[in-house]
């Protein structure tokens, strides 16, 4: 499928129009609610909780941004600390 700009202007225009609405669900002025604090907040329900999908998340935007080192770093951090949890469970 091709890149179609249209579809992306959409998808933009109704992020903003999302993270506006979930502002405005806080117990604080929706302005003094962070939009990053309410980004998480989205992708944490739309992934049900799942951590290691939340950590592909946070790859990939670090990646998106081009924090390839941090990515990186990140990913190395994340999969010990999940082979050292799996183990933790056994």
């Amino acid at each position: 499928m091709a890149y179609d700009s249209k579809k992306v202007e959409t998808a933009q225009a109704l992020f903003a129009a999302a993270i506006d609405l979930m502002k405005e669900n806080y117990n604080a002025p929706a302005e003094k609610i962070p939009t990053s604090m309410v980004i998480a907040d989205l992708a944490a329900k739309t992934l049900e909780w799942d951590c290691i999908a939340a950590q592909d998340v946070a790859h990939d935007i670090l990646e998106e941004v081009n924090e390839h080192t941090l990515a990186k770093n990140f990913k190395e951090l994340a999969d010990n600390h999940n082979a050292t949890f799996d183990m933790e469970e056994a």
